[in-house]
């Protein structure tokens, strides 16, 4: 009875904040997580993927830090994990990689991460969105990049 008792408090406990976490959404009370920035429609735009499938599969959610994380297909998309400052100081910290793209948001950076991602960084007020549109086998960053400027301005319009 001893060990009993310890073990329902502990699950009672744990039901009651999956319940919490539920009621408030995996945005973490905040309304518009990253996901609800992601119709199924624009994912399937810019997407590379060339497996269909994955279109129907839903979308993931996290809380990162102070943001939400949303997995949808071959893209991430992070919307206020970072500061202002900290996109723009990221963007500075190697001018080599990160090139300015001008006409997303008040700023925008993009990079090629190890030719595996089109990866942006991008701010809109005090808002901020990190993308990471992956590069289908036998392909290039180059021919995705276009696709992942589309998903950025789109992104940052929602974000104003």
């Amino acid at each position: 009875m001893r060990q009993i008792l310890p073990s329902l408090v502990m699950i009672a406990c744990f039901a009651a904040e999956i319940g919490a976490f539920q009621a408030r959404g995996a945005s973490g009370g905040k309304t518009g997580g990253a996901c609800s920035l992601l119709p199924k429609e624009l994912v399937m735009k810019v997407s590379g993927s060339v497996n269909k499938h994955v279109f129907d599969l839903p979308h993931e959610e996290e809380v990162v830090g102070k943001g939400t994380a949303c997995s949808a297909a071959d893209i991430m998309l992070q919307i206020d994990v970072f500061t202002p400052e900290a996109i723009d100081g990221i963007a500075k910290k190697a001018p080599t990689e990160w090139t300015s793209l001008a006409g997303i948001g008040d700023a925008a950076y993009f990079r090629n991460n190890k030719n595996n991602y089109a990866e942006i960084l991008g701010r809109v007020g005090a808002r901020t969105f990190t993308i990471q549109l992956g590069v289908p086998f036998q392909s290039s960053v180059e021919k995705v990049k276009p696709n992942a400027v589309t998903l950025a301005k789109e992104i940052a319009a929602k974000l104003r």
